[in-house]
């Protein structure tokens, strides 16, 4: 394998969003845009190039031009975030990791594969006594060469199957396991159930920005099992945002307020849960 590595990322578009995120941060090492490039959809970045919310079809399809501004940069790896299409065109990639609907898949290279599942105790990478926290989910991860408490800012077990792709996919390219546990620990997932707070931290928000429905129900199912929330409202489109949170405070019950916001990009749905907060809050320790 030659620099940088070309490694490709299968699956829905939210599972492969949640991988290459994860694992662009554990190979970052601390150092972001110093070892890592990405062609995705939420971000270009090859060294020379460096665009936001471009056109995954657009620039997968001058995969050899990123490919080349990367190796001209000195960087190590540059991540290709594959659509079905590009998924199906065998591309020369140095690892692919292909992640499941159910939270399954394999990620290999020319000379090792390794299978990985939330659920199956037979995967070569999987998990055991997770637990799921507010912010982040906490859970054994084993592998065939060693096995290590880790913990992930992502919401809900959904995203259990994206992190171990981005464990499996670690392992085959020799990242230690001191490395990978930082990698995860400091790790973002913008736009894929980000959580926002308010100050007085009546009213949460669960931010999801893919429009497949699948998608959508899983992060409501796992909002109302991770959470447990006394109340929660599912909100769509950003013009809606406003009047979401204008009835969280006007609640008579106790209990905090639970919104998932759907429907645009993270930025426009941030924006408009910041300005609604600032209408409505409450004066601290008032």
């Amino acid at each position: 394998m030659g620099a940088p590595l070309l490694i490709g990322i299968a699956g829905g578009q939210r599972d492969r969003e949640v991988t290459s995120s994860l694992l662009r941060t554990v190979l970052d090492g601390g150092q972001p845009y110093r070892r890592v490039g990405v062609v995705g959809s939420r971000e270009l970045y090859d060294g020379v190039e460096w665009r936001r919310r471009p056109n995954p079809t657009r620039e997968l399809g001058r995969l050899d031009e990123h490919l080349a501004h990367a190796r001209e940069s000195g960087l190590s790896y540059l991540i290709a975030e594959l659509d079905e299409a590009a998924e199906r065109g065998t591309m020369r990639l140095d690892l692919l990791c292909s992640v499941g609907a159910g939270g399954a898949g394999t990620a290999r290279t020319a000379s090792r594969s390794l299978s990985f599942s939330a659920r199956s105790p037979l995967a070569d990478v999987g998990a055991s006594q997770p637990e799921v926290h507010y912010g982040y989910v906490h859970f054994l991860a084993h592998t065939p060469d060693w096995s290590a408490r880790l913990a992930v800012p992502v919401t809900g077990l959904l995203d259990l199957g994206p992190s171990l792709g981005a464990v499996a996919s670690a392992v085959l390219l020799g990242v230690d396991v001191d490395r990978l546990s930082m990698g995860l620990l400091t790790s973002k997932v913008p736009g894929h159930g980000e959580m926002l707070v308010s100050p007085d931290h009546h009213v949460l928000a669960l931010i999801e920005e893919s429009r497949a429905r699948r998608d959508t129900e899983r992060l409501v199912s796992a909002a109302r099992e991770t959470y447990d929330p006394p109340h929660l409202e599912v909100v769509r489109g950003a013009a809606a945002v406003g009047d979401a949170v204008a009835r969280a405070y006007a609640s008579e019950t106790d209990g905090r307020t639970l919104l998932v916001l759907l429907g645009h990009p993270s930025e426009r749905l941030e924006d408009a849960f910041q300005d609604a907060v600032r209408e409505h809050a409450r004066p601290l320790g008032s």
